[in-house]
């Protein structure tokens, strides 16, 4: 039996933090070892922009997903996102293997309390991406 890869991304500030979890039975095991974010530095400098985009793509590459998902940007009021964690959602979603699906921070929250799922990130600044990644695994397993 084939495992079931994940890959939960939160997007944050310049950074994109990127966990992949395997399902292999019951066991939930963490393929995303010491992989820290990927960042960008000048958003406006088209070279910079498409060292992301390989950068990315080459990690999905490495992990190869079954299901992709990046949390919600916040887009309205005191907490909304800028325009560089737009841009880095949309390289992302350019990833042209498997399809990204943008999942809402309420739907993670009502995940979060009704399963209770144990999160194990290797840092703690993962926690999110990690959450997202169980989430994703969890509704796989219900189709």
């Amino acid at each position: 039996m084939t495992a079931m890869i994940c890959c939960g991304i939160e997007i944050a500030a310049r950074r994109a933090i990127c966990v992949a979890l395997a399902r292999e039975g019951d066991q939930i095991v963490d393929l995303t070892g010491r992989q820290r974010p990927l960042e960008i530095g000048d958003d406006e400098d088209a070279a910079e922009v498409l060292r992301f985009r390989r950068s990315a793509q080459a990690l999905l590459e490495t992990w190869q997903p079954d299901r992709i998902g990046i949390i919600q940007r916040k887009k309205i009021g005191t907490f909304a996102s800028g325009g560089t964690t737009f841009k880095l959602e949309g390289l992302i979603q350019l990833y042209p293997h498997q399809p990204v699906a943008i999942i809402p921070s309420r739907h993670l929250r009502a995940f979060a309390k009704e399963e209770q799922p144990t999160l194990n990130p290797y840092y703690a600044y993962q926690k999110n991406a990690y959450l997202l990644a169980t989430y994703l695994l969890h509704q796989a397993g219900k189709a």
